[in-house]
């Protein structure tokens, strides 16, 4: 039978994840150190693919990331961290559904659950294997370092393993249970915390085009091309100093100052880096070999459909039945689904 899902119903994402700033790995002899990559803002001269009024040319102004000259490599750094499942429940309007919440993370939310230990295994997978470097995978040899910050234990992965969930590593299953699962199962806001490092070693020295995420613009200013994501930015009002010199005149003009504009540091954008992480639903009915991202519907934006479009299988239908699910001798992909789902959190109120 199964049970309304109340008018306010709310949980808080399970993990908390840092942006992921770029650097160059700068090689020196047996040492290598990390030089922060900028974003650069500069005009182009592309092509247009459409004809317009006869002209090939396309003007634009955009932003791009380059490594140092010197550079080897590049590395993306972000920190990691699970909170209780026992607090992930923020906000619900009916007593008697908090029950049935309580009663499935109490059920669930155990070492020794198939359920639970595969999906705290394909988070350490998704972590170790590299898939939230994106595009920067294709730029050379990657490979994974996740420390834990208080006890500078490391977990390794080369990279690999992006395809499948099965056959873990003694890492991947070691950083699963030390520290994933732990810090679900932790009653205190001391849960282990990781210092994760991405690096691509690219066969040769020099500079490189990375991609760091991109922002979202709307009614971008004509001839502007792309916003890349970034941290440490220069100031507006400095940009704005910077551009209104160009329209100076003498020897003091700006003009070539603002050809070539340092934007800030280059980013993977937090909520990217996570959506990679999470991306480990294979219980979808009709899955082959699409692993796609925990979310309501099931929403896969690489081919724009909703894998869970049904009641059945998204997440107000299986949340309307979470009394009723409970382990058992066989591995139930629901449940798992569910785990995952309260993890990455979301709002999802019966009521408007």
């Amino acid at each position: 039978m199964s049970i309304k899902i109340p008018q306010v119903l709310s949980f808080q994402r399970g993990t908390i994840v840092s942006d992921g700033p770029l650097s160059s790995i700068v090689s020196s002899g047996d040492a290598e150190r990390f030089v922060p990559i900028k974003v650069v803002r500069h005009g182009i001269r592309g092509i247009n693919n459409t004809s317009k009024n006869g002209d090939a040319a396309n003007i634009q102004r955009t932003e791009s990331a380059k490594t140092a000259t010197s550079a080897v490599g590049l590395a993306v750094e972000f920190a990691y961290r699970t909170l209780a499942a026992e607090k992930l429940l923020f906000g619900c309007s009916d007593p008697a559904y908090r029950l049935a919440v309580k009663g499935f993370v109490d059920r669930f939310f155990v070492r020794g659950v198939p359920e639970f230990d595969e999906v705290c295994l394909r988070y350490a997978r998704n972590i170790l294997n590299g898939r939230w470097l994106w595009r920067n995978l294709m730029l050379g040899d990657v490979s994974v370092s996740a420390e834990v910050k208080s006890s500078g234990k490391i977990y390794s992965g080369a990279g690999s393993r992006r395809k499948d969930f099965d056959q873990y590593t003694n890492d991947e299953r070691a950083l699963a249970q030390d520290v994933i699962a732990s810090g679900f199962l932790s009653r205190e806001a001391g849960a282990p915390t990781l210092s994760v490092v991405g690096r691509v070693a690219f066969g040769f020295t020099g500079e490189v085009e990375v991609f760091p995420s991109q922002n979202m613009v709307t009614n971008k200013p004509k001839g502007f091309a792309r916003s890349l994501y970034k941290v440490d930015m220069i100031s507006r009002k400095e940009l704005i100093s910077i551009l209104s010199g160009a329209s100076k005149n003498g020897e003091d003009a700006g003009e070539f100052m603002a050809d070539m504009i340092d934007m800030g540091r280059a980013a993977l954008r937090d909520q990217k880096i996570g959506n990679a992480i999470r991306t480990i639903d294979t219980w979808y009915p009709g899955y082959t070999d699409k692993i796609i991202p925990i979310e309501p519907n099931g929403a896969s934006l690489d081919d724009n459909t909703l894998y869970r479009d049904a009641l059945a299988v998204n997440a107000k239908g299986l949340l309307s039945k979470i009394d009723e699910i409970a382990p058992s001798a066989t591995f139930n992909p629901d449940a798992a689904y569910l785990i995952a789902l309260i993890v990455r959190g979301g709002v999802f109120s019966e009521g408007a």
